[in-house]
């Protein structure tokens, strides 16, 4: 048994030195890669001098420290949802809207084929629809609802990842280490803050699922409530997730070991290892009753088969992401039993066709995109909503330090997570219950999105309170000081060797650095909506008559588009209300769907948005209507007619280059 954990031990390295590479190297971009490299380093010189700061002050002055660390990550992440909201789009959106139908009684689940494609979303948007019925009682806005939400679940897991270092380290160093890296980098002001989705309640559902087995209470009436919410929590998150079912394989290997070679530590655990997989259970029958209560009828037809899922994540094209061309494929198919039969044949012949070699490098690929995070923070996001005007010059600048940031934060997570496996590969005295249960969770999420389904670095998130987990428990006192004391000397011997080229480096870079992406800068946008793709229910419009939004750019843009249902025969202008000028929008096919545009100088200002339908015959529109979530500034007008809640998709954009 000794060689099956370090099997994990040593999976676990090699996934977390593909993930560093991944961080370090990936996006391509010479650049930013050198400003990575320059900003981790940077981290390693100042850590001794950090360490030697941060054991020296009292626990009473740390307490102080991250109340007012916290305190700040508030007032920022209440700035941000004031000034710079993100409209939302995909997933989330679709979950959102639904949930608003249940909150107010009014189901409408074929309102698009989505839910009956992804049924798995179906108990998230109900769990939402039941807070939205609880902020509707006080008359709480949607949006304000949304916001309530994400600060509970977000600050949640932030206070408990540090409650959790003050609780089972004693160096001070890597609980304010933990609070510099939430308050600096994106990780507290962007897709977790901006976008409510399935991926923020499991992040805390974890963290709080093994802080209640590192700190199971003695007492039985303690044990009780503990065992109530922990089976509560557990059955909720496999609901909104799914592949948290990963924490119950890895708890009966766990029991296994146990059983076999440390029955009394077992005994002591077996109650809340037991609640857990109890509570996995019950997910079943607890999944249907959320689909009764939800009024969800499944549908077969739309329904893909589990197979799909392995077999996009071996698309060479894709290396394992989702991929636009494998789903329209199943979507053009029938029936589910159709998709299946496609796969049973499509399968062999994507695995045979990428050979041994094929397979082993798409492996390689899906764990650094897994490990990645270097698209997160703009993740299910198309954008703000409207960015000021002071804020567009600093916008690229802002984007790429914050995703180096990002990177660089969490290139030092996984090397400490390293260097505790190496720890624990020379170690003889047994491996602790909690840590080894951490290493074989975090194993098999990257097993789960390496061999069987698609990799995402959202995905690879779950990992974050598992190494939290890694990195906190405590190891022999005498190992753990050595280890300081090692790297406090090659800290401090590179620090004075290479602090001066890292200086240089990033002073060089600032001048060097392709701030400005190659898509250009969204300056205003509204990109909510029920996607065609999900043959969303079409809005349409009689010939004559007229759609209108109000929008505000505050920065020049050099591109507007305006989606339009494939096919549509609407005209579309875009109006500057002082100057009076008209922008004629044009037909452009793009993806699947058009959408009117003009390429060219837009001046600043306040533009109204105006389509109208010259042809004879009935037009389609694409207008998104919500119940009280609010799109966009300004609502849609149809022939004069305000319809309050209801918007335009659309996206303005600047690029420095010449257009």
């Amino acid at each position: 048994m000794k060689y099956f954990k370090q099997f994990f031990i040593i999976s676990l390295g090699i996934s977390l030195m593909i993930g560093i590479i991944s961080n370090l190297f990936y996006p391509q971009n010479l650049s930013e890669t050198l400003i990575v490299i320059a900003l981790s380093l940077g981290i390693g010189f100042c850590l001794p001098k950090f360490a030697c700061w941060a054991n020296s002050l009292s626990k009473s002055r740390v307490s102080l420290i991250i109340y007012l660390v916290m305190g700040l990550i508030l007032v920022i992440q209440l700035l941000i949802l004031i000034f710079f909201p993100a409209t939302v789009y995909h997933d989330p959106f679709r979950v959102l809207h639904e949930a608003e139908l249940l909150s107010h009684n009014h189901p409408d689940w074929d309102n698009s084929t989505y839910f009956w494609r992804y049924s798995n979303n179906v108990p998230l948007a109900y769990f939402l629809s039941l807070w939205l019925k609880l902020t509707n009682v006080f008359q709480i806005s949607t949006n304000a609802a949304l916001h309530i939400l994400s600060l509970l679940f977000l600050d949640g897991f932030i206070i408990l990842s540090l409650r959790t270092c003050l609780n089972f380290v004693k160096s001070h160093t890597q609980v304010l280490a933990l609070a510099l890296f939430f308050l600096l980098g994106p990780f507290a002001y962007t897709y977790y803050l901006q976008v409510f989705y399935s991926d923020l309640p499991i992040l805390l559902i974890l963290l709080l699922t093994f802080n209640l087995l590192a700190r199971w209470p003695k007492s039985k009436k303690a044990q009780l409530v503990s065992a109530i919410f922990l089976f509560l929590i557990i059955v909720c998150g496999q609901l909104i997730k799914a592949n948290l079912i990963i924490l119950s394989v890895a708890i009966l290997i766990l029991i296994i070991d146990l059983f076999m070679y440390k029955k009394q530590i077992l005994r002591k655990m077996i109650v809340p290892l037991a609640v857990i997989l109890f509570a996995f259970a019950a997910t079943f029958p607890a999944s249907q009753a959320v689909s009764a209560a939800a009024s969800f009828k499944s549908n077969s037809r739309y329904q893909f088969p589990l197979t799909h899922w392995i077999w996009m994540s071996y698309n060479p094209v894709s290396h394992g992401t989702y991929d636009g061309s494998d789903v329209g494929k199943m979507i053009s198919l029938p029936s589910k039993a159709s998709r299946q039969s496609y796969i049973a044949k499509a399968l062999p012949e994507r695995l045979s066709r990428l050979g041994i070699n094929g397979i082993l490098r798409q492996w390689v690929a899906r764990v650094g995109i897994l490990l990645s995070v270097n698209d997160i923070q703009s993740a299910y996001t198309g954008g703000f909503i409207q960015v000021p005007r002071v804020y567009v010059n600093w916008q690229s600048k802002v984007h790429v330090l914050s995703q180096a940031i990002m990177r660089s934060g969490f290139i030092w997570i996984y090397l400490i997570t390293l260097s505790k496996c190496l720890e624990l590969l020379k170690r003889q005295t047994a491996l602790d219950s909690i840590r080894e249960l951490a290493i074989i969770t975090a194993v098999g999420y990257v097993f789960f999105h390496m061999l069987l389904w698609e990799s995402e670095s959202r995905y690879g998130q779950a990992l974050l309170p598992l190494l939290l987990v890694i990195n906190t428990l405590p190891i022999q006192e005498a190992k753990i000081q050595k280890v300081q004391e090692i790297q406090g000397r090659l800290g401090s011997s590179l620090r004075t060797k290479l602090g001066p080229l890292v200086v240089c480096l990033i002073v060089v870079l600032s001048n060097l650095v392709n701030w400005h992406g190659s898509a250009g800068q969204i300056i205003a946008a509204q990109r909510s909506q029920l996607s065609l793709q999900y043959h969303a229910k079409e809005t349409w419009i009689e010939p004559g008559k007229v759609v209108s939004q109000q929008m505000v750019i505050k920065h020049e843009a050099t591109l507007f588009s305006v989606a339009v249902p494939q096919g549509s025969k609407l005209s579309g202008e875009l109006i500057n209300y002082r100057t009076k000028r008209h922008y004629l929008l044009k037909h452009g096919l793009k993806a699947g769907s058009s959408s009117l545009s003009y390429h060219g100088k837009i001046a600043a200002g306040s533009y109204q948005i105006f389509l109208v339908n010259k042809d004879s015959q009935m037009q389609p529109i694409e207008i998104v209507q919500t119940v009280n979530y609010q799109l966009a500034p300004y609502p849609v007008k149809m022939n004069a007619q305000t319809v309050r809640f209801a918007s335009l998709v659309y996206k303005a954009t600047y690029s420095n280059r010449k257009v």
